[in-house]
């Protein structure tokens, strides 16, 4: 494997070895879907709560789903703490990067690396972060009844955008890495799904495009370059990059809800799944 260091201003995922991998985590298995988590290792209790709730891998009968939190490096953390949570669940991979804001777009492309290599076969992944209730058993029936199997890239659409050239932004895009004035169309990091044959398609534009630390910008450029054209969900209710006003029956037909804390999830996702809380249909 390349270990060399990319082009300035460009990633190359194969420079940063992996620390902690699940290569066997789809031996003799070609899942329905692949989810892979945005997370830090300080974030127990809600890897905890997603496990329990809508990254149970069992919990959609017929469908295999497969789970894995995304992890870089945290110098301020004991890292035996995530080995042995690692050894326990195998649903961890960590590669050798510092774990910052600015190197979301490097864990993003560990995930597509880690499907593309270890898990060709998967149908659909979903990249979705760690604070979201994501309705997987309505998300399984979405993509079994509606999506494409090829080419096929969705989630919450931000069309136009143009880059913050406010120095004090957080999401502040300096000419130099981004001269352009409106940025590729592209989905919201908070959860996008596409069929696994993408994969390959963003790993591959990512080795030819600059390096843009907004992972979900860096993501759209990737599909650009390729010439992918996303896909606008069926409503615009199915993701969601905010956090959505908390009723059952409300929860029940979307995908996505933002800012959700662990015992939010737990608790939200009980009365959700409660068949005898009755909709009106």
């Amino acid at each position: 494997m390349n270990r060399s260091a990319p082009p300035k201003g460009y990633i190359n995922i194969n420079y940063y070895p992996y620390i902690i991998n699940e290569r066997l985590k789809c031996k003799n298995l070609n899942p329905f879907l692949v989810l892979i988590i945005a997370t830090v290792a300080a974030e127990v209790e809600n890897r905890k709560a997603i496990r329990k709730t809508w990254g149970n891998e069992s919990f959609v009968t017929g469908k295999p789903i497969v789970r894995l939190f995304l992890l870089g490096t945290d110098s301020t953390l004991d890292h035996n703490i995530i080995g042995e949570e690692s050894e326990q669940y195998h649903d961890i991979i960590q590669m050798g990067f510092q774990d910052t804001y600015k190197n979301l777009t490097i864990k993003t492309m560990m995930g597509i690396d880690w499907v593309a290599n270890y898990c060709p076969g998967a149908q659909y992944v979903m990249k979705t972060d760690s604070d979201m209730f994501v309705n997987t058993n309505y998300l399984v029936d979405f993509l079994g009844h509606s999506a494409a199997k090829e080419n096929y890239f969705t989630g919450y659409l931000m069309l136009n955008h143009q880059p913050h050239r406010n120095k004090d932004s957080k999401w502040h895009m300096p000419y130099s890495l981004y001269p352009g004035g409106v940025y590729p169309s592209f989905c919201s990091g908070t959860g996008y799904v596409f069929s696994g044959d993408i994969a390959t398609k963003i790993l591959r534009a990512s080795f030819k495009v600059k390096f843009v630390y907004l992972e979900d910008v860096f993501v759209g450029i990737c599909l650009d370059k390729e010439g992918i054209q996303i896909t606008h969900p069926p409503n615009s209710f199915l993701f969601n990059n905010y956090r959505v006003a908390f009723d059952p029956c409300s929860y029940r037909k979307l995908i996505t809800s933002h800012y959700i804390n662990p015992s939010e999830l737990t608790n939200m996702w009980i009365i959700v799944n409660d068949p005898k809380v009755s909709c009106e249909s």
